[in-house]
């Protein structure tokens, strides 16, 4: 499968036919290059009731003067969105199986069909900066969609204008939507269109609401876990392909489905939830896993580009880029290696029937009677608990500051949980969770400062025996992460004294 690609783009409605402007004052831009005409044709494919399109998914065949192949569109933050790219080879009737596999969070498995066709006239002009380097595309398309079923089913045209920032500038991509705006341009969803072409009579209808039913406790409780199992469907592919972030966010939902579980875990029923805290603690490990490669990465390495910018050649003491240099092959390997040990628990079984049972817990919860009761008297006294339990763990820390990895991971533990029992009660206590939350964050902010020198100092240990020369270098790394260790743990005191404030837990009685 190729690489992922990062695309920054923003596709308008045309307010009305014609070249979409460009050049002029636009920061970068020097020049813009002579206009190419441009024909595409692309096949959309998707289940029957377009899972993929509801997801902000696109699967599309495209032929023409354009790339020639097959894409997958992922949404990312705001304009970013991701493509994965794939020779069109022979399959027509169906999305070929490893496309198919990045969407099984939308799809569920089910076969992608061809739903629509769209076919584009476009042209296409390149914004140039003074060196004549191409720094974004403006393109004029007049597309005109047709659904393939039924057979008689009308088609629509539009024109649209689109805009991507080739060197990934934020601020040339504002400004040519400013620009476009003040036209009267309008800013477009493309897979919005294509169920709005297709005719669904559902999109953009869906009820508000907590899942279950019912108000209360419970439906506060279920909302925030619908919330979660919502975004760690959102992360499934964009995890699969290994997109900046996607690990961390799925990381953060599944350990808040855990902690909201057992946090609240007497509004519902011992086994479904017994059973889904059992799982779900499954794949939290096997995200830390590739999460704390990306915590090492981010740690390790502009520490030893700063060491290597500083480096007296002939001093003796190492050479800073060798030891960066096996330092990134040593965490590229296990990024590697973590990735692929996430995609298989993606691809399990046992996943599949977490999201399902997920799924099926939100929807139809077994509830006891505490869900049924007011806020004030099913989950105020289990965030106090929650906290009570940061207390006893705070209290279990060595008083000389000489803390085991074990105990500042169960502060940890307690610390998280009761930050998000205080942020599910947000809608209901507002700013008084809300700065509960803040407080606790500050202490976690603390220890995972703790945790990220505990982890790179046991790399560096690894590495020293066969560092030769660039042990020195290690040991400098070494001793800058043991200040920093100390930094927090003087720090740790002060964290607890801004999170354990009376002020910021009276609203929990």
């Amino acid at each position: 499968m190729p690489a992922p690609r990062l695309a920054l783009t923003r596709t308008y409605l045309a307010p009305a036919p014609g070249t979409a402007p460009g050049g002029g004052e636009l920061p970068g831009v020097a020049d813009v290059a002579a206009g190419v005409d441009v024909h595409s044709e692309q096949t959309h494919y998707d289940t029957p009731d377009l899972a993929l399109a509801a997801a902000g998914v696109s699967v599309r065949r495209q032929t023409g003067d354009g790339p020639r192949g097959w894409v997958l569109e992922l949404p990312g933050r705001g304009p970013r969105h991701h493509e994965v790219r794939q020779a069109l080879g022979r399959a027509v009737r169906t999305a070929p199986a490893a496309l198919q596999r990045l969407t099984w969070a939308a799809a569920r498995g089910r076969t992608l069909g061809p739903v629509l066709q769209l076919t584009a006239d476009a042209r296409q002009r390149d914004l140039l900066d003074a060196d004549g380097l191409v720094v974004a595309r403006l393109t004029t398309r007049t597309v005109l969609a047709r659904p393939l079923t039924p057979e008689d089913a009308a088609a629509q045209e539009w024109a649209e204008w689109q805009v991507e920032v080739v060197d990934g500038r934020r601020d040339l991509l504002d400004a040519v939507g400013e620009a476009w705006a003040a036209l009267g341009a309008e800013e477009s969803d493309r897979t919005q269109q294509v169920r709005t072409v297709l005719d669904d009579p559902d999109a953009g209808d869906g009820e508000a609401g907590a899942p279950g039913g019912g108000g209360g406790a419970g439906a506060l409780v279920l909302g925030q876990l619908a919330d979660d199992v919502a975004r760690l469907l959102v992360q499934d592919p964009l995890v699969r392909i290994d997109a900046p972030d996607a690990v961390h966010a799925m990381h953060d939902a599944t350990r808040r489905l855990a902690g909201v579980l057992a946090s609240f875990g007497e509004l519902f029923e011992d086994a479904p939830r017994e059973h889904l805290n059992v799982e779900l603690d499954w794949l939290t490990d096997v995200l830390a896993g590739a999460r704390d490669v990306e915590v090492l990465t981010d740690r390790l390495l502009p520490d030893l580009d700063e060491e290597a910018a500083g480096h007296v050649a002939g001093s003796g003491t190492g050479d800073p880029a060798v030891v960066a240099e096996q330092v990134r092959a040593l965490l590229a390997q296990r990024h590697e290696a973590a990735h692929a040990a996430v995609v298989a628990a993606l691809d399990s079984g046992r996943y599949r029937d977490l999201v399902e049972a997920l799924e099926a817990f939100v929807a139809l919860p077994s509830s006891t009677a505490a869900a049924r009761r007011s806020v004030r008297k099913s989950l105020l006294p289990l965030v106090a608990d929650a906290h009570k339990r940061v207390k006893e763990a705070y209290r279990d820390l060595d008083p000389d500051g000489d803390d085991t990895p074990a105990a500042l991971d169960a502060l940890r533990l307690a610390a998280t949980r009761a930050r998000d029992a205080a942020e599910v009660l947000e809608p209901a206590r507002g700013d008084d969770a809300a700065d509960y939350a803040d407080g606790v964050g500050q202490l976690l902010d603390v220890l995972a400062e703790q945790r990220g020198s505990v982890l790179a100092r046991r790399l560096l240990e690894e590495l020293v025996p066969v560092a030769g020369p660039g042990a020195f270098v290690l040991g400098r790394l070494h001793g800058l992460e043991e200040v920093r260790a100390a930094v927090a743990q003087h720090d740790l005191d002060d964290a607890w004294g801004v999170a354990s404030a009376k002020k910021l837990r009276r609203w929990m009685r």
